[in-house]
């Protein structure tokens, strides 16, 4: 029974205590519905209260407001307070030059995570299920994740817990079912356009015919993986100290200490010192961190390798010194459109596409960071180039208000050092995105864009 298992679920991870006031996140799908009907009949006996909260993304107009209104309703049935918001999530995308995926997990965590605070709640219940587990898993493992990557989604994380992530989807539909209970659908996951979609509907079938329980057997497979990252990551986090250490200009790793261990932990010890200079690691593909290791065992004293952007690892006798990278010369590179175009100074790549209508999909692409831009506003001579006196652009959410743009990376805290090595994708005088921090609002793609200019910037070492 369904109730039975979740309650099981809730009991291995300890996802509830009695007296818990729990966020559950409903976005009127099968799988959130299915959440909010188990945890208000589980509610008495677990010793819970609840309250709904909905982001409405207002993706698809009309349907999303009546999604809202079916959530409302249901709350309101079930005698739980709800809370309801909207937030024009396409145009948040173009102001931040973030993907719809990316920009809505962005808005809706914070959405979700503000009515916790509001609600006085101590926990947020999401509807992710033992599928999700699934698909990000071959998901992970398609793009090359490491062992942190493959153990997937886990049950509870900080105040975020997931009853569901041990009940399929199969599952829940027939749980629905029993109960007479309806539900909304979103026509965006039937799209192929989304990699976890093309998985959905073309890779899990033929798996599911050499393993009828292929859902559940990856989802297994995740969760032992999650236990053997746990256990990496407290045996790395015993032995960093002895190895990793911050100096006051760089982060300092002892040659011989490091070279003497294994694979695996070089890899977490890496990370772990390339987190303390400042890059965030989980942004990192274990290509690159391999090209970092790789250059590790090998360098003699004086070599230098760039792991990270902005960041230059550099071998010094019995030591690696890992710290912001060197300031470089005036540079300025004349774009191929469409093309792909070399970058040396900065160790990076440019590759511009232009279509008419939706931007391209490039999530299987190994990337640094992507735009899109509305090719008509443009033309067609782009050039990227680092930093000039007197340069200004319009920040994206500020209202077309111009900025200096050494204000801006002085407001930005980035360092003085590193300032050089922004790269700045420019049309003519006018600068169109700080590459990685902020888009011109000008440029961005809007109602009335005919043909959207993709750019994506990769780093030159890693092969796509």
């Amino acid at each position: 029974m369904l109730l039975t298992k979740i309650k099981e679920t809730i009991a291995s991870y300890s996802l509830l205590n009695s007296g818990d006031r729990v966020v559950v996140a409903v976005s009127g799908g099968p799988d959130s519905v299915c959440l909010l009907d188990a945890l208000h009949a589980l509610s008495a006996e677990l010793g819970i209260t609840l309250h709904v909260a909905h982001l409405d993304h207002r993706f698809r107009g009309k349907e999303s407001a009546d999604d809202a209104l079916f959530v409302e309703i249901l709350a309101k049935t079930l005698r739980i307070p709800v809370t309801v918001g909207q937030v024009d999530v396409p145009a948040y995308c173009r102001e931040h030059g973030l993907s719809p995926q990316e920009g809505a997990r962005k808005v809706r965590y914070g959405f979700l995570q503000q009515v916790v605070r509001d609600a006085g709640a101590s926990r947020l219940a999401t509807g992710h299920t033992a599928d999700d587990q699934a698909e990000t898993f071959l998901m992970r493992l398609v793009r090359g994740a490491g062992v942190s990557g493959l153990s997937a989604i886990p049950p509870v994380r900080e105040n975020i817990i997931r009853p569901l992530i041990e009940v399929t989807r199969e599952e829940v539909l027939e749980h629905l079912k029993s109960k007479g209970l309806d539900f909304r659908t979103d026509p965006s996951n039937a799209k192929p356009v989304y990699t976890r979609n093309r998985i959905r509907m073309d890779v899990l079938p033929v798996l599911k015919r050499f393993n009828p329980r292929i859902i559940e057997t990856l989802a297994s497979e995740a969760a032992v993986l999650r236990d053997e990252d746990e256990a990496m990551e407290a045996l790395c986090a015993a032995i960093a100290p002895e190895i990793i250490s911050q100096d006051k200009d760089a982060v300092v790793v002892k040659r011989k200490e490091f070279i003497a261990q294994l694979p695996a932990l070089k890899r977490r010890l890496l990370r772990k010192a390339l987190s303390l200079a400042g890059a965030d690691p989980s942004g990192l593909s274990r290509v690159r961190i391999d090209a970092a290791l790789a250059f590790m065992n090998t360098a003699r004293t004086g070599r230098t390798m760039r792991p990270a952007p902005g960041l230059a690892l550099e071998r010094e006798y019995d030591r690696f010194l890992l710290g912001s990278a060197a300031a470089v010369e005036s540079f300025s590179r004349m774009l191929a459109v469409p093309g792909l175009t070399a970058v040396p100074e900065l160790c990076m790549e440019v590759e511009l596409l232009v279509a008419n209508g939706a931007a391209s999909d490039n999530a299987a692409e190994n990337y640094l960071w992507q735009a899109n831009f509305d090719y008509d506003k443009i033309g067609p001579h782009l050039t990227l180039r680092n930093r000039r006196p007197g340069d200004r652009f319009c920040p994206s959410g500020m209202g077309g208000r111009h900025k200096k743009l050494q204000d801006y990376l002085a407001d930005g805290k980035v360092p003085r050092l590193q300032r050089d090595r922004v790269p700045l994708l420019c049309a003519g005088k006018n600068i169109l995105w700080l590459v990685g921090l902020r888009t011109d609002e000008r440029f961005l793609t809007g109602p009335e864009t005919k043909r959207i200019l993709t750019v994506t910037v990769r780093n030159k070492n890693v092969p796509r």
